[in-house]
């Protein structure tokens, strides 16, 4: 009843002022509600490091795909707009840093509707360089680090300006593992056995992993070539190949070699002796409780010449 009257007595004063002053009264009292909106809304909705403005989060998705010069994997990127209003993008362009060493680069050229107050995840497929990665991983690795930090920025190209403005640029940065690629080797290998005809050969391979967690080989296959002649031999294993963290494990592969490409390669053997060049090709799939790795496939080439196996056995026997 109090408020009533108070309106009862408010509304002629409303009626006796001019028009001017009545839109101005009005005004104030829009300007108000707004402010006191706004405060409420910031309030509820803002975050306490970036309050209102879009923020941004990667996490790295999945590797799909080794290879010996690059890794496929996926990037996770979480955007969240705060905002009460949505915006379009065209696309957008994003690096990720490890330790200051830029090791992605890319573009999203897909349209992304950011809506208001709301999250949206994004897949984004990438192409590592695996010599940018391990340049930087060797370093820290060598000074016993197993984490990095690594630095994601992004910038959004508005479809319409907002507020004069056509692009934003969000970044974030986080302390992360250091993620080792495994490494294969061939550390033995008995040419005696093809003087001798044998219809099958052993081969050594030294199997390293560096990360904090084991790793397995799924059902690995191999191709080897010798000089000039192209699948001498090869062989699979139907198994596990098991590796421990922070540790290197040997294997002795059987393969079978074809006994006319053998006799095809004896002259390149007589000839170049040590100085003959071979290529290993390995095949498999990663299992690992880590997500990262786990299903990944691994196709991995190995090149070097028979003298780079008695250097290997040399290192491994001191």
């Amino acid at each position: 009843m109090i408020f009533d009257h108070y309106t009862f007595k408010l509304k002629p004063v409303i009626m006796n002022l001019k028009r001017p002053f009545k839109i101005l009264l009005i005004l104030i009292v829009f300007v108000i509600a707004g402010v006191v909106a706004w405060h409420f809304y910031k309030k509820n909705h803002e975050n306490p490091v970036s309050g209102l403005k879009p923020r941004v989060e990667m996490g790295i998705g999945r590797i799909s795909n080794i290879t010996d010069s690059t890794i496929d994997l996926s990037l996770n990127l979480l955007v969240h707009n705060p905002l009460p209003i949505g915006f379009d993008v065209n696309g957008f362009d994003y690096f990720v840093q490890m330790n200051g060493v830029t090791i992605i680069q890319n573009k999203y050229e897909e349209p992304l509707a950011l809506k208001a107050n709301d999250s949206t995840m994004v897949t984004l497929p990438s192409k590592l360089k695996i010599a940018d990665l391990s340049k930087e991983g060797d370093k820290e690795s060598s000074k016993g680090e197993d984490s990095a930090d690594y630095h994601f920025e992004t910038v959004f190209h508005f479809q319409k300006p907002i507020l004069g403005k056509d692009s934003l640029t969000l970044s974030m940065d986080k302390r992360l593992p250091l993620y080792q690629l495994p490494k294969v080797e061939v550390v033995d290998f008995d040419m005696e056995k093809f003087r001798l005809s044998k219809s099958d050969v052993i081969i050594k391979l030294k199997f390293s992993n560096r990360n904090s967690f084991p790793i397995q080989f799924k059902n690995p296959s191999y191709v080897v070539d010798l000089g000039k002649q192209k699948r001498l031999a090869e062989g699979k294993v139907k198994d596990m190949t098991r590796v421990k963290a922070h540790s290197s494990e040997i294997y002795e592969i059987p393969l079978a070699i074809n006994m006319g490409k053998v006799l095809k390669a004896a002259g390149q053997i007589i000839t170049k002796g040590k100085e003959l060049p071979f290529t290993l090709y390995f095949k498999s799939k990663l299992v690992s409780d880590n997500d990262i790795f786990k299903d990944s496939d691994v196709n991995i080439i190995v090149d070097g010449e028979l003298r780079d196996i008695d250097t290997v056995k040399k290192n491994l026997a001191n």
